[in-house]
């Protein structure tokens, strides 16, 4: 009897692990990766849509912008924000540097960082603001990766 419980845990256990899918985390990278351009591309774009797209909707997601009142918590004061924001931006041109992007063994997290630059003009003045440093946090939701926090800093000179 002892012989057969054991046959059967083994049995059972050898099912189970076998069932488990493998994460390709290379792939998953390559789709975090995409929703991080996208994000860049929303503010050279002005595309709201895509914004709406690859960010949770979570009444609880985080966002810090680089200006010390840019602080929002929940999707929809975030949305506001950069509604308003977005009209004053021209010519918007974004340059990425040192970028490293981390997917969890699970594949359904992922957190980044990188340094990007911006060249822009904004009420007619040409802006250049470089060093600006953006880390952040990626779900991936119904086979989506979408952003759940945020973090932008400009470093102190």
């Amino acid at each position: 009897m002892k012989n057969l419980f054991a046959r059967f845990f083994a049995a059972a256990f050898l099912a189970m692990s076998g069932c488990s899918q493998k994460v390709d985390l290379e792939a998953e990278k390559a789709k975090v990766q995409s929703a991080i351009d996208q994000f860049e591309q929303v503010w050279e774009t002005k595309d709201m849509e895509l914004f709406s797209r690859i960010m949770a909707h979570d009444a609880d997601m985080v966002v810090y912008g680089s200006d010390a009142p840019e602080h929002w918590v929940g999707w929809e004061p975030l949305k506001e924000s950069v509604e308003k924001m977005l009209p004053s931006f021209e010519k918007t041109k974004i340059t990425i540097k040192e970028r490293v992007i981390k997917v969890h063994p699970s594949g359904n997290v992922a957190w980044f960082s990188e340094v990007w630059d911006w060249d822009m003009v904004v009420e007619g003045k040409q802006v250049h603001s470089e060093g600006q440093r953006l880390t952040g946090v990626l779900e991936k939701r119904n086979d989506n990766w979408v952003f759940v926090q945020i973090h932008n800093s400009v470093p102190v000179r």
